[in-house]
């Protein structure tokens, strides 16, 4: 009962205080003429010398006065009659008492039915078990990475020969192994160098065919007083056995002067 109240008091407090402030307002001034009237009559005498007779006139303003009175006293009995069947609607909802949980967690019929029908669908169903072992790529789990392509071991060593004439020899050496000369010409030049040096040799050895497969870098060890001269190196194609062996081709590069 209260809360329509306050609901409608919160609502139409504006229209409700206006009509009270308008009643006194009103009763007011119908008492004040009233008394007013009585106490001041008016004497109207008329041109054929009749006797004077009371007259109280009462001002026009009455009326309406009055016609606002009906029809706020009117507003004020339907405001009246909403909050009334507010509250009579409010008092006729049927009170709905929560439910209490039974103390043995009893479930209700619908769904004991339900988990149920669940496990007979799952009883049904075979289970699904997954056989499919994962395949393992054994050349992708041990993948080979080839030794990288270039030049990994080179040496040189001199015999019966002076260090300049080592060094001139290197030289042709590194035109040979940058590919700017054959083997045929690196072989000729180097034996008529000797022979504008005086130096006699039996044979020159070079060869850059040298196939090769490694699959860790070669150890080079050339010490002097062996030959004349001698050359050792080994060059890395950066590809692998093209028969899928974990080795790397390679060619080993040589020149020897006997």
């Amino acid at each position: 009962m209260k809360e329509p109240l306050k609901k409608f008091w919160k609502n139409h407090w504006k229209p409700v205080i206006a009509v009270i402030v308008l009643t006194i307002l009103v009763v007011g001034i119908v008492v004040y003429n009233n008394w007013d009237s009585k106490n001041n009559p008016v004497e109207v005498v008329a041109d054929t010398g009749m006797i004077g007779a009371n007259i109280s006139e009462e001002p026009q303003i009455t009326e309406e006065i009055t016609s606002a009175v009906v029809e706020k006293s009117t507003v004020t009995e339907n405001a009246t009659k909403e909050v009334t069947e507010a509250a009579s609607v409010i008092e006729s909802k049927p009170t709905v008492k929560p439910e209490v949980e039974d103390k043995n967690n009893t479930k209700p019929n619908n769904e004991d039915s339900n988990e149920k029908g669940t496990t007979e669908k799952q009883s049904e169903e075979p289970e699904a078990t997954s056989t499919t072992m994962p395949t393992v790529n054994p050349v992708q789990e041990n993948k080979y990475v080839p030794i990288s392509e270039g030049w990994k071991a080179s040496e040189t060593a001199k015999g019966d020969i002076t260090s300049a004439q080592k060094a001139d020899i290197d030289s042709m050496i590194e035109s040979w192994k940058s590919r700017t000369m054959s083997d045929t010409e690196l072989k000729e030049k180097i034996v008529s160098y000797l022979e504008e040096q005086g130096i006699e040799c039996m044979e020159v050895s070079v060869t850059s065919k040298g196939y090769a497969l490694y699959d860790a870098l070669p150890e080079v060890d050339l010490r002097d007083g062996g030959n004349l001269y001698s050359f050792v190196g080994t060059y890395s194609t950066g590809k692998q056995n093209p028969d899928g062996t974990n080795k790397t081709v390679c060619y080993n590069w040589s020149a020897f002067v006997f």
